[in-house]
């Protein structure tokens, strides 16, 4: 009975373990997104905040995952 015992908390304290250690990065990680300033470039593009970004040439603005083109005078895309 004892040994089901000291296996039962061995795995608690296993689990525990890795929830503390996920829990860890997790909060290291959004610290160092929250310490770029915007606009900052990434690779290819612009990112002009946390859910907006652009081409180099700023022809094309992503934000939210719908992307929007300029458009001439007229309404229609150049």
């Amino acid at each position: 009975m004892n040994t089901a015992i000291t296996i039962t908390a061995i795995i608690a304290a296993f689990i525990l373990g890795l929830t503390i250690v996920t829990a860890v990065r997790d909060v290291a990680q959004a610290k160092h997104q929250a310490a770029q300033p915007y606009p900052r470039q990434d690779g290819d593009h612009t990112v002009l905040g946390p859910e907006i970004f652009t081409d180099q040439a700023g022809s094309v603005i992503c934000w939210k995952g719908v992307n929007y083109v300029r458009q001439n005078e007229k309404g229609t895309t150049s």
